[in-house]
């Protein structure tokens, strides 16, 4: 069981991976601007690069692809995948598989991409980077989300388990 877990945790950095070029391959940085701060996103939009209105319609987009994705691949999972039936299986695998995705996230992509390159600069934002481009901004990250993590897999693994009696 524990080397499926980690092959179905790969497979969620797979589908963080494809969310992500989803969202910035065509308008760069731009496309991801709801995940920086406030300051920026006004900014931003002061110069005339992107307008309140697509930012609220991008984030929307983002954020219900996201809530889809990190649901229905665990279910799929953990439900026809592993066969789990048990309300602890349920919120044990997926605990697992959200904190891999989110580890994903916190290293490749907060720490890796976001904090360490440049590609995530936007012209006209430099004197803002202290608020977001930094490594000590996203260190304290994934440690958070390790017991916010515990009552979201209580929730959603009951929701598996009450799905899994259906089926």
């Amino acid at each position: 069981m524990f080397g499926r877990i980690l092959i179905e945790i790969l497979i969620m950095w797979a589908c963080y991976a494809v969310y992500m070029a989803i969202l910035v391959l065509r308008r760069g940085p731009l496309g991801g601007l709801f995940f920086y701060p406030g300051v920026v996103q006004e900014r931003v939009i002061a110069l005339g690069r992107i307008t309140r209105g697509e930012l609220r319609r991008r984030r929307r987009f983002a954020y219900g692809l996201l809530i889809a994705w990190m649901l229905l691949v665990p279910m799929v999972m953990i439900l026809w995948v592993n066969g789990a039936r048990r309300y602890w299986d349920c919120c044990w695998q997926f605990y697992a598989l959200f904190l891999g995705a989110e580890f994903f996230d916190w290293l490749f992509i907060d720490t890796l991409w976001v904090a360490v390159t440049d590609w995530w600069l936007i012209p006209g934002t430099k004197n803002l980077n202290g608020t977001w481009h930094s490594v000590h901004v996203k260190q304290w990250k994934l440690l958070q989300l390790i017991p916010i993590s515990i009552p979201v897999a209580a929730i959603v693994g009951g929701l598996y388990w009450l799905i899994g009696r259906l089926i």
